[in-house]
């Protein structure tokens, strides 16, 4: 370092004696410019290897340690807020309701039902007036239907080969107080069935007069028909019914439940 910090101040010297000597004619005059680039690197070399000078380019170990400290001192400071936060019981609840206690409650809104909202009762569903009732009465499989050929009111209808009709019975009573008249093929009601959770039907629409799907009659009162919704299953199926839903869709609404 030293044999070098010397070779600058030689190198110097001579530049500032051929500036400032003047002792020979054969040296050409500086400019002002050339004047002070020389000062300017003789500025420079001093304070190079000047023990107390430091260097404005910052060691970038030191800025990462800086870093590091103020993120300790947050994290330091967080946690001190915490725990004053909960000594005096002023921690932040998330956004809800809540009662006396703190304790979150619940808020459901009822203002807006929505666009396929059914009512509870099939009847309701249906359209049927105050007083009517339809209830379920049982399933049968059956490979016909109805089985008893010799009934003259009825068109009889065979399930297809390798099928099955699951028949869904049904009770219409009309207590209303007066006659009514019952026209669910007009009403263009969709009736469907699930099977076992994964198999859903539609009844077959037929022209038998007790068809639940195409009902059309005019009941006195204090009437009660029997009425059925047929479906045609798999033969396997049938053979293994552990459930059954009934599902209604008419004017986008929709109703099912699960029969007994």
């Amino acid at each position: 370092m030293k044999k070098f910090f010397r070779f600058e101040m030689i190198i110097l010297s001579t530049c500032c004696m051929m500036l400032f000597g003047g002792c020979s004619s054969e040296i050409p005059e500086m400019t002002y410019e050339q004047q002070q680039q020389v000062g300017e690197y003789a500025a420079f070399t001093m304070l190079r290897y000047d023990a107390e000078h430091r260097s404005r380019l910052v060691d970038y170990s030191e800025v990462e340690a800086a870093d590091e400290k103020a993120r300790l001192a947050q994290e330091a400071a967080e946690a001190a807020e915490a725990a004053r936060l909960l000594e005096t019981g002023e921690e932040e609840k998330p956004e809800g309701t809540y009662d006396a206690d703190g304790n979150p409650v619940e808020v459901v809104d009822n203002s807006q039902e929505s666009s396929g909202y059914s009512s509870d009762t099939m009847e309701d569903f249906l359209g049927l007036a105050p007083g009517m009732l339809l209830s379920y009465k049982g399933y049968t499989v059956q490979g016909s239907y109805p089985e008893e050929r010799d009934v003259s009111e009825y068109f009889a209808v065979d399930a297809t080969q390798g099928k099955k009709f699951l028949v869904l019975w049904y009770s219409l009573y009309n207590g209303s107080g007066s006659d009514q008249s019952v026209d669910f093929l007009s009403d263009n009601i969709a009736m469907r069935a699930r099977i076992n959770n994964d198999i859903t039907l539609g009844a077959l629409v037929t022209m038998l007069n007790d068809d639940l799907s195409t009902l059309n009659v005019q009941m006195k009162d204090n009437e009660e028909i029997e009425c059925v919704l047929i479906f045609e299953i798999d033969e396997v199926t049938a053979d293994d019914i552990e459930s059954i839903v009934v599902r209604l869709v008419r004017n986008g609404s929709e109703w099912e439940r699960k029969v007994p």
